[in-house]
Parts: C-alpha cells; sequence; structure tokens
C-alpha cells in the first residue's frame, strides 16, 4: 500500500525534518484559491530559536533549502539558522535571473531580519550568491562577521565549457535523482536510459510516479515539478553568467575530502577575490558533507567558526 509506504518514511525524519518538509510542500502547492498570494519572500526559518548570531544560508542550484536540515540540527536548538530559498519555486513567484539580483534581493530580506553583524553561508551555487551578498553588504558599510562557502567556486569562468541543453530535461531530472539519493538516502529506481527512452510527457509522469513514493509525494505533480526545472534551469544559467568583483573581507572554505580529481588551486578561485581565505577540510563529497554522517562536523567546525566571528 502506497498511503504505508509513505507514512512509514515520513516517520524516520526528525520533527524538525517533518515540519521543514510541510512547510515547504504547502508552498509548492501554492495558495488556495480563496488565498491571497503572501508577498515574494526567500527567508526561510528553519531554526528561529536561539541567543546566537543568526546564521543565513543561501540555497544550491536546486534553489531549496530543505538541504540544511540536518546542518541546521546538528549546530543546536540556541543556533538560529535561516535559510535563502530562490524565488519562483512557490506558485505566483517570479524568477531571479542573475546572481546579483539574487544577492540584492536576500540582502534585503535578511537586513529586515536583523541589525548585523552578520553570518553568512552558502553551498554549492549559494557559494557565489553568498559571496555577491557579502560584497553587497559591505559596500553599504555593514559589518559581516563570517562568510562561509561550502564547496563552491566563484564561477566557471573563464572557461565555462560547452552550454547545457536546458532542452534536455533528462539531465535535470537526473541530477534531481542523484541529489535525492545521495543527500536524502531516497532511491527513485530510475536510469537515464530508462527516462531517455519515454517520450516527454511519459517521462513526466514516470518521474512523478517515482516521487510518490518518498516523503515529497505531496509535491508530485506537474506544476511544482515544472517550477522547480525552471529555477533550476535560471539559477545554472546565471551562476555561468557571474563575473565577481573583489571582496575585502575574510571567506572561510569549507572543501569535502572526497574531490575526486585533485584541484590545481586548493580555494577554488576565492584566492584571488578576496585578501584572506581559510581552508577547512571536511569528511564526504559534494552532497554527502550535508548528510549524515558527516554534516555532523561540518556543523561542529561552522560553529566555531560562528563564535570566532561573533564579535
Amino acid at each position: 500500500d502506497r498511503e504505508a509506504r509513505l507514512a512509514e518514511r515520513r516517520a524516520r525524519l526528525s520533527a524538525e525534518q517533518q515540519s521543514l518538509l510541510e512547510q515547504r510542500l504547502r508552498a509548492a502547492r501554492g495558495p488556495r484559491p480563496e488565498t491571497a498570494p503572501a508577498a515574494p519572500s526567500s527567508l526561510v526559518a528553519i531554526q528561529p530559536s536561539g541567543d546566537r548570531p543568526p546564521f543565513f544560508c543561501v540555497h544550491p542550484a536546486g534553489g531549496d533549502v530543505l538541504c540544511f536540515q540536518a546542518l541546521s540540527h546538528h549546530l543546536g536548538t540556541d543556533q538560529p539558522f535561516y535559510g535563502l530559498q530562490s524565488r519562483g519555486l512557490s506558485a505566483g513567484e517570479e524568477k531571479l535571473d542573475s546572481i546579483e539580483a539574487m544577492a540584492a534581493a536576500y540582502r534585503e530580506e535578511i537586513v529586515r531580519a536583523a541589525p548585523g553583524p552578520y553570518h553568512l553561508g552558502g553551498w554549492s551555487l549559494g557559494g557565489a550568491v553568498v559571496y555577491e551578498l557579502a560584497r553587497q553588504l559591505a559596500s553599504e558599510g555593514r559589518a559581516v562577521a563570517l562568510l562561509a562557502i561550502v564547496d563552491s567556486t566563484p564561477g566557471p569562468w573563464p572557461d565555462a565549457g560547452p552550454e547545457l541543453d536546458e532542452g534536455d530535461d533528462v539531465y535535470w531530472l537526473m541530477e534531481i535523482v542523484d541529489y535525492l539519493q545521495r543527500l536524502w538516502g531516497l532511491d527513485l529506481g530510475l536510469s537515464e536510459e530508462a527516462l531517455r527512452a519515454l517520450a516527454p510527457e511519459e517521462r513526466t509522469r514516470r518521474f512523478l510516479a517515482a516521487l510518490q513514493n518518498t516523503p515529497f509525494g505531496a509535491a508530485a505533480s506537474p506544476e511544482p515539478l515544472r517550477r522547480l526545472l525552471d529555477v533550476f534551469k535560471t539559477n545554472v544559467r546565471a551562476f555561468r553568467r557571474y563575473r565577481p568583483g573583489p571582496y575585502p573581507g575574510r571567506i572561510t572554505l569549507f572543501r569535502p575530502a572526497e574531490v575526486g580529481e585533485p584541484e590545481p588551486d586548493p580555494l577554488l578561485g576565492w584566492g584571488t577575490l578576496a585578501p584572506r581565505v581559510d581552508l577547512e577540510t571536511v569528511p564526504g563529497d559534494h552532497v554527502t558533507a550535508l548528510a549524515e554522517p558527516h554534516v555532523a562536523t561540518l556543523a561542529a567546525r561552522l560553529r566555531i567558526c560562528i563564535d570566532q566571528g561573533n564579535p
């Protein structure tokens, strides 16, 4: 019985995971017909309580911030944690199509939410966005106490390689399959070969059917999936166009130990943009560094950095 399997999978999630998941699914489903849509907002209170300085963390390319729930959990109940989620995932929202525009929108939200000095972070594509956000704050004379970048580069320039085929939804769907597998431990039972053998409409149906048997099943309908793919592609396009300027402060770069081919530059290009880059090595790879059990180490190191950054 599908409902029983879904209930069993949801029961494995912590209370915090279930609460955050329900918030996200409500947003994906959109407002009820009699409800006026809320003003666009990217700020998601993953863990709002605690007396430590709030930590603001920017989404990866998929745009969602559910990926930060385990990190927030391990940082502790005294550490306020806010995710910054892409516009366009919720019904009726306009997407932001440049790194600069994302950073400006998120900057406005965090300045309204807290007085600073600001403790900021970003993972993957979010590293470039939070870097630009920190640059904008610094240009306004606002203090950035911590700029934590988790396994990100400032952009793919100067050699970005060939453009990705945005019409090839199989590529983007398989990125989601890999993400759900390695971060959430969810096996959708889909392969690239199987998806490529299907016509587009049947491919969408097959993907959504596989998603039904996961905790994300409530949002497994064509319209939320279309918005997700649209945001994903828009974010990647923005990242490939981004040309960062210099930043006057310090960067703390978290790099996973399992990086595959060694990088010629261990600082991933950040050293040419900031006067100081502190390198922290954490267990896992690009995705599993934020998953159990590795995320506990990332959280412990990050908590120390928040303490050291707090004036």
